[in-house]
């Protein structure tokens, strides 16, 4: 499901689905990748609940489409305004601590009559997806949470701070173990960023290394703090846990 979708087959008129009217609801729009042709419609337009896009069943979308059934948020499924970007990226570079007590069965229900906000970075990339890059969620640009080939423009300066990066394998090598490091790329129009995971864990950094590379043609999202590596568009963090780290398939 998306939360904005376009007018046009071009994808030059957008439509957030908290603009859409009654009027809209039998329209086809389009999907907002642009090489998937599914036919998407407004859901829940009289329901009291958050509106968003899904597509028509027998004009879905292509296999691996982030707009797809295999993008699982639902506006109306967390607590939008529980939600803490900071609080959630600092959370997610914290090592998990053991368990000291079982969990009670239905503790952490997430559902409408319990909604909780978003915590793993696959339900945070997930939302960023869904929602255009201009958009917002809690008063957060969608574009200052997650760096893609949607945002790349609003980062003409480097990536600092807090942010969900969506990158890919950097080839011919995309690691260096001897300095326990994973590089991915991102670039648009001719502009690359190189991004540096380091890990100070020798264990953690091949467990992720055996993981990206049977996945190296993936996207890989990754949650950090970045900072400058001293090298031109280089930026780097440190990865200390395993939440950090998705591919996308």
């Amino acid at each position: 499901m998306a939360m904005y979708v376009y007018k046009d087959d071009a994808r030059k008129e957008m439509l957030l689905a908290r603009d859409a009217q009654k009027q809209d609801k039998d329209i086809r729009f389009y999907c907002p990748n642009p090489q998937c042709d599914a036919y998407m419609y407004i859901r829940n337009i009289d329901g009291v609940s958050a509106s968003y896009f899904s597509a028509n069943p027998s004009h879905g979308h292509i296999d691996g489409c982030v707009y797809g059934a295999t993008n699982g948020f639902n506006p109306n499924s967390y607590c939008e305004d529980k939600f803490e970007f900071d609080n959630a990226l600092v959370a997610l570079t914290t090592p998990s601590k053991p368990q000291t007590k079982k969990i009670t069965p239905g503790e952490h229900g997430i559902g409408p009559s319990n909604p909780k906000p978003l915590r793993t970075i696959r339900q945070i990339y997930s939302m960023c997806k869904s929602y255009a890059c201009s958009d917002t969620y809690n008063k957060i640009t969608i574009g200052q949470m997650l760096l893609d080939n949607r945002s790349f423009y609003m980062y003409p300066k480097g990536v600092f701070g807090q942010r969900l990066i969506e990158g890919k394998s950097k080839r011919p090598r995309f690691y260096d173990s001897s300095k326990k490091e994973i590089s991915l790329i991102i670039s648009d129009e001719g502009k690359e960023y190189t991004f540096i995971l380091e890990f100070d864990d020798e264990n953690l950094f091949k467990e992720i290394k055996n993981v990206v590379f049977p996945n190296r043609d993936y996207l890989v999202v990754v949650a950090g703090k970045w900072r400058s590596s001293g090298s031109f568009n280089v930026f780097c963090t440190t990865v200390s846990s395993k939440k950090q780290i998705a591919i996308i398939k």
